[in-house]
């Protein structure tokens, strides 16, 4: 049985908001597209993620939290990560995004025009997830 387009983009922002809580959490070190060097991959899977630009810090130890990218996220996920510059910062940390930045971000980036609304939609749910990760490290 085929997945309605609705069920299919609900699996892919589940999919970036589960990618939004890892990377909020800190478990995903990002060296390439921070611009920092990166190690010498030592196995299948680090390879695999270095040609993402993904590197692990420290060793590499998978289990019931492993979690995977699917190809199709890519896109987003990656301009996710462009968008750690825009972050309204308040006392207690970040408050949301700044949405003026996230459209010249949008506008001026390579996302092509008719997939600017998917995208700005998967971000904001990626946004919330991220603020949500956060506000629960700090209640803890």
């Amino acid at each position: 049985m085929f997945q309605s387009v609705s069920q299919q983009y609900r699996s892919r922002r589940k999919k970036l908001i589960e990618a939004a809580r890892f990377y909020a959490r800190g478990d995903l070190c990002l060296k390439e597209f921070l611009g920092l060097s990166a190690d010498e991959p030592k196995s299948e899977i680090e390879t695999g993620l270095a040609l993402m630009g993904l590197y692990v810090d420290g060793s590499l130890e998978l289990g019931a939290d492993e979690f995977w990218l699917w190809p199709e996220n890519e896109e987003a996920f990656l301009f996710w990560l462009e968008l750690q510059t825009q972050w309204n910062v308040g006392n207690a940390g970040p408050v949301g995004l700044n949405y003026a930045g996230v459209d010249v971000c949008l506008r001026r980036g390579d996302i092509r025009p008719r997939d600017r609304n998917r995208i700005f939609r998967l971000m904001q749910a990626m946004e919330r997830a991220a603020l949500d990760e956060w506000a629960q490290r700090r209640n803890s």
